[in-house]
């Protein structure tokens, strides 16, 4: 589990400092205060300088099928770094459980430039390999040593060197309106064949009492998820509503990295307040059986008292990221500490 993690120069976080994390992690805070930048540099971590990231759409918020060669640097790269300095690296560090102290630093690798001699005494021609600029990974910890990784422009596509596949802790990433239901079968079908399909119809049963069987096929073209809930055939998931699909895909997003960190970016999208509660008991249950870590960011009151109500206020961590006077602040709140500010209505997004 990640204990504690310090982010520097990572676009709008120049340098922040997160203690005392948990099970289940909820971060809130104003718009632009970092919430999903932290969600962000816990996958690199968790990447140890994977150098693909540089155009994982996790990472750059751009799909990698849009990126070239003339993009690349302006729209993926360069917002990486803190006010666009790319003269100073970004780094990540952190502690876990399982691993210790481990650091990521990435870096702008300066184009090559190369001398030519022409001959006699007329003086070399420089030239410049201006697609050759790369961003340069270099990762420690107790169990890696150092690791380092880079990404490379080149005048057609960007290319990875990468000398080792080493991952301290398995991520994932769920964003808002990103879900693909294909992917989602499949994921299911993975569960099923552990056997262990019911976790998932336990959890669903939650929000829909009369659902009987939960099942992927193929039956219209393409995978897909189809719940049985008393009717004459079974129903696509996604028509009983964006509570079932979200829900779904909490579960199986943390089937998929067991023992590893599941990272929800605004948690109540497309969620009713009313079924808040019955959401925090899932992913509880689901952060005990796969033992994940969860961090949920959120801009909801309601649904910082949702997982207090289905939680208990030692059940999770609250985070609340600010910026005072130009810096970066993280409020942890204990249990205490919570059930007051909840109590009193104070503010805690």
């Amino acid at each position: 589990m990640l204990e504690r993690l310090h982010i520097r120069k990572l676009r709008g976080l120049r340098d922040l400092k997160v203690e005392g994390l948990g099970p289940v992690n909820v971060v809130a805070g104003r718009n632009n205060a970092g919430k999903t930048t932290l969600l962000e540099a816990i996958f690199l971590l968790g990447g140890a300088g994977n150098p693909r990231h540089a155009l994982n759409s996790h990472v750059v918020r751009m799909e990698p099928a849009d990126a070239t060669p003339a993009s690349v640097w302006e729209s993926a790269w360069a917002p990486l770094f803190y006010d666009l300095n790319v003269d100073e690296p970004l780094t990540i560090s952190g502690h876990h459980s399982a691993v210790g102290d481990m650091t990521l630093s990435v870096a702008l690798a300066r184009p090559v430039t190369t001398e030519v001699p022409r001959g006699g005494n007329d003086r070399p021609l420089t030239t410049d390999r201006p697609f050759e600029r790369a961003l340069r990974f270099t990762y420690v910890d107790p169990r890696a040593g150092q690791l380092e990784n880079q990404a490379r422009e080149m005048p057609d596509k960007v290319a990875f060197d990468q000398n080792d596949t080493y991952s301290p802790f398995n991520g994932t990433i769920l964003q808002p309106r990103s879900s693909n239901v294909n992917e989602d079968a499949v994921r299911l079908g993975r569960l099923r064949k552990q056997k262990r399909g019911d976790l998932l119809l336990e959890a669903l049963r939650v929000l829909e009492p009369r659902l009987q069987a939960v099942e992927d096929n193929a039956s219209s073209g393409a995978p897909m998820i189809w719940v049985d809930v008393g009717l004459r055939e079974l129903v696509p998931l996604p028509t009983m509503g964006a509570g079932m699909t979200h829900v779904t895909r909490l579960v199986l997003a943390a089937a998929m990295v067991p023992d590893g960190i599941v990272l929800v970016d605004e948690i109540e999208n497309g969620l009713h307040h009313s079924v808040l509660p019955d959401v925090w008991h899932v992913v509880g249950k689901a952060a005990e059986q796969f033992n994940v870590q969860f961090f949920a960011t959120t801009h909801s009151f309601e649904c910082v008292q949702a997982a207090r109500t289905a939680l208990g206020s030692d059940g999770f961590r609250l985070h609340r990221l600010d910026i005072v006077k130009g810096e970066n602040r993280c409020v942890t709140y204990g249990p205490e500490a919570m059930d007051a500010a909840i109590r009193h209505n104070l503010e805690v997004r």
